[in-house]
């Protein structure tokens, strides 16, 4: 099912864009030394390589979320549990690393037992 959700998202984004699916990929392609770029101003650039990276290797469980958030009529509700939960799995730990990187503390800001 994956593939059909991720067949979806694109669409979806296409129609937003205006641009090809290959114009869309090169585009994200470019977006992890365009941060690293940004975060080498303050930062060695190793560390701002590895949060560029934890920033942008889960873009596509967030062009999914974005879809679903604009668009909620296009997906079954199969595809959107197995969306969020790919989202859920993979999503936290990148963002935890990157601002773990970047000196910014990891908490559990809404006491649910998130760091056990």
């Amino acid at each position: 099912m994956k593939g059909d959700v991720d067949q979806k998202v694109s669409a979806i984004f296409q129609e937003l864009t205006g641009k090809p699916a290959d114009e869309l990929r090169a585009a994200i392609s470019k977006a992890p030394r365009v941060l690293a770029e940004a975060l080498a101003k303050d930062r060695e650039p190793k560390i701002a390589r590895d949060m560029a990276f934890h920033l942008t290797d889960w873009n596509a469980d967030a062009a999914f979320i974005v879809a679903v958030l604009m668009f909620p009529e296009r997906f079954t509700q199969e595809e959107i549990a197995e969306g969020v939960e790919s989202l859920i799995v993979h999503a936290p730990n990148h963002m935890a690393a990157a601002a773990k990187l970047g000196g910014f503390p990891v908490t559990d800001v809404f006491d649910v037992g998130a760091l056990s």
